[in-house]
């Protein structure tokens, strides 16, 4: 698992809004049991703002990334890579300083 790959989510209920998640926690860390995540949630139902909620393309599938939404799920839940946002780090970098620096 490496930074910003996404992965199908790993909950069911939750596949229906976010089919999708991207993984934000360095690659480094993976001797822990755990991984920060954030959904890709369908366009139609988080407006991006540019700030903490951005809009990615994965395949040929827009989602919005919702930063705000991000958590943690236990690393063996996730399958393998469905594709990968490392085009877009330095807006995600950007976004993940909003919540935390105000910056």
């Amino acid at each position: 698992m490496r930074q910003f790959d996404v992965h199908r989510n790993p909950s069911e209920a939750g596949r229906a809004t976010a089919p999708l998640v991207v993984i934000l926690q360095s690659h480094h860390l993976h001797a822990l049991s755990t991984v920060i995540v954030a959904p890709l949630v369908k366009p139609e139902l988080v407006t991006p703002d540019g700030l903490v909620a951005l809009s990615v393309e994965v395949g040929a599938q827009t989602y919005t990334l919702d930063l705000a939404l991000m958590g943690g799920v236990a690393s063996n839940r996730l399958g393998a890579p469905v594709g990968e946002l490392r085009q877009y780090e330095d807006a995600i970098r950007r976004g993940l300083d909003r919540p935390f620096t105000g910056f």
